[in-house]
């Protein structure tokens, strides 16, 4: 029962804090900002990860948005970029697109209008060193050999719901989800006789504690020696394996209502009466799914997503209720397993596109050729394609020619190697992180920009741990574990997936990508927003050195009963830090505006000029098919702009 690895897509954007609008004479803060200074970041400015950065997947160390993606924003954020006498050097380039961002989002923009326009000029800006946005690559190359990983956006998930639009960009680029069938090991657990499991921390319980699992589920025997009252272990098994109707004499109407008002924790707290044990050991079953514990997370989509504590209200299920989450109702009837997984997550997606988009590269022509394929990066900005992909260069503002949203032309400038360029465009998709683009397009109108605002995605951490062996988890028996408290709140096997010549790891003997997931939303606030700003601050100024020693010290507790020896078994760490990770989806009972809105993700995506706005914040989804119907929408709109 209890929740395997998050199936939560995390998806492309420029990784931003929120803050001050960038306008002359406006102060920091005046748009919803904390901010008022770029802060220091403790590794440094210029931190961008380890290894050969002409090869940015191969880099190790700290990845994601690095120190270097996030200064220019930062300034922007506080208003200072600005300040002084910043000269604009005009590139003389005029493009009938420039897309913001080259994440999944960017790069479907991008790829839209150029079936739409097949002999259209386009460049894709971005501030990071490697495109994907949050679909990030990650490569380690133990002994001379191959291991890929995923840095953010893991899955194809739910293929089977995914829009018209969505499924044919798949078929376009010659993805086949059903060839998954084969490439996905599905018997590998069972194999190895692999199972899910907790991890009781000794800070919450007397002792560090690991309870393995039967058939992915707790059972009796899997709670035979945890740190837990008997009272407590009682008392969660009857909540998962039979709970009583915890709202008696309310009508199913009256029940559902009332799930609306409430969090998952309050439900088990106030309803199903658990005790404080209990509580504590469910705190982060919501957190890799979700992006925050269940101290936030809602009742009434705990009881939609099959959470132990709602058989016995006997609700009807046959449909989702109308305060259900917006994923949970558009996957209501979805069957699909979670196995539509490329060896490096949805950067397969990307560099297929990239493909598409810019042939000469060395990207992948299809799906199989996509885990051995390697990105010659000085090949993506060359002077004379049609299509340009320049990395390394944030947008800082876009306007409309003279400052007249009814232009035909928009100014585009952006940084690069310490100088402000200045470029043309028929139109602008702005593929960026949403709660960015007011400090871009400065002149949206407020109301626009405070829906902009208050789009803030959460923060997260995905890290990739190169093992030399996996031994010590044959051992304990387990494939995947949630700790109930401390920095990362999963530690898992990496998915077993065989394709295009690429070969998972074949026996514990051999060396295998372990994935860590830290959610940094400060927990203790009933609406998750508010542990947004706190979480983020932190995880911008911790080095690296501490993910690394409270990584290696979790996967140390966890696996020394197995032999694990981290000075020996560690052999490289990439962590990706995502400072603006989850689009943060909208649920009850916090959103009082959901479902009836007005939504502030409507208001804020609404077209301006030549100007449209995609990225699956502009969905408040956060799934690689939000971020594909966001870039076709913004296409559309972009499209009817043009018409006479």
């Amino acid at each position: 029962m209890d929740k395997k690895i998050s199936r939560r897509d995390f998806l492309d954007g420029m990784a931003v804090a929120a803050g001050a609008m960038a306008v002359s004479g406006c102060a920091a803060g005046e748009w919803g900002g904390i901010h008022d200074k770029v802060v220091e970041p403790p590794d440094g400015w210029s931190n961008a990860g380890r290894g050969n950065s002409s090869y940015p997947p191969a880099m190790t160390g700290l990845r994601g948005s690095t120190n270097p993606a996030l200064r220019i924003p930062h300034e922007l954020r506080d208003g200072i970029f600005w300040n002084g006498d910043r000269q604009i050097t005009a590139t003389g380039e005029h493009y009938d697109l420039v897309v913001v961002g080259a994440g999944i989002s960017g790069l479907s923009a991008a790829y839209f209008y150029r079936q739409a326009h097949p002999n259209a000029r386009i460049l894709i800006l971005d501030n990071h060193d490697d495109f994907g946005g949050h679909a990030r690559r990650n490569e380690f190359h133990p002994n001379g050999g191959l291991i890929v990983g995923y840095g953010g956006s893991q899955s194809i998930e739910a293929p089977s719901v995914w829009s018209p639009v969505a499924k044919k960009l798949l078929a376009d680029l010659g993805i086949e989800v059903k060839k998954f069938d084969k490439y996905y090991d599905q018997g590998f657990n069972g194999r190895w006789k692999l199972n899910d499991s907790v991890f009781m921390t000794n800070d919450l319980f007397a002792r560090d504690h690991l309870v393995v699992m039967k058939e992915d589920k707790l059972t009796a025997g899997s709670f035979k020696n945890a740190p837990m009252p008997a009272e407590a272990k009682a008392a969660f098994l009857k909540l998962q394996d039979k709970p009583d109707d915890y709202m008696p004499g309310l009508s199913e109407a009256a029940k559902k209502a009332k799930l609306v008002e409430l969090t998952y924790r309050e439900y088990l707290r106030d309803y199903a009466r658990m005790p404080g044990e209990v509580l504590d050991f469910l705190q982060t079953f919501t957190s890799d799914e979700w992006g925050f514990g269940i101290d936030a997370f809602g009742a009434i989509d705990s009881w939609a997503s099959g959470y132990p504590g709602f058989d016995g209200l006997k609700l009807n299920a046959s449909k989702p209720y109308k305060y259900c989450g917006p994923t949970i109702q558009i996957q209501w009837n979805a069957d699909d397993p979670y196995i539509y997984h490329f060896p490096d997550g949805n950067n397969g997606i990307c560099k297929l596109i990239v493909g598409k988009l810019i042939p000469g590269t060395g990207a992948p022509a299809t799906m199989e050729q996509e885990p051995l394929a390697r990105i010659d990066y000085s090949k993506l900005d060359v002077p004379g394609n049609p299509v340009r992909l320049r990395l390394n260069a944030p947008c800082v503002r876009v306007r409309h020619k003279g400052g007249d949203v009814g232009a035909k032309t928009v100014d585009v400038d952006f940084y690069r190697d310490g100088k402000v360029y200045g470029c043309t465009a028929g139109g602008v998709v702005m593929a960026c992180y949403n709660t960015m683009v007011p400090y871009l397009v400065q002149d949206l109108p407020s109301e626009q920009k405070q829906a902009l605002f208050y789009g803030t995605k959460l923060p997260i951490i995905y890290a990739m741990v190169q093992l030399r062996d996996w031994r010590a988890w044959e051992r304990l028996k387990i494939y995947h574990t949630r700790f109930t408290s401390g920095d990362w709140c999963v530690a898992e096997l990496d998915y077993p997936v065989s394709m295009g010549g690429y070969k998972f790891s074949k026996d514990p003997g051999q060396p295998i990508l372990v994935h860590m997931i830290r959610m940094a939303t400060a927990p203790g606030y009933r609406n998750p927003r508010g542990g947004v700003g706190p979480g983020r601050r932190e995880l911008f100024n911790r080095p690296f050195e501490r993910y690394e020693r409270t990584l290696r010290d979790q996967l140390t507790r966890l696996l020394a009963a197995g032999g694990f020896d981290p000075a020996k078994d560690i052999q490289a760490i990439t962590v990706n830090r995502w400072g603006h990770g989850y689009a943060l989806e909208y649920g009850r009972p916090w959103a009082t505006f959901w479902p009836d809105g007005p939504l502030p993700s409507v208001v804020g995506r609404r077209k301006y000029g030549r100007v449209t706005i995609a990225n699956s914040d502009s969905q408040n989804r956060a799934y690689a098919d939000a971020a594909v119907d966001a870039a076709w929408r913004a296409v559309q709109e972009l499209e009817a702009s043009s018409k006479p």
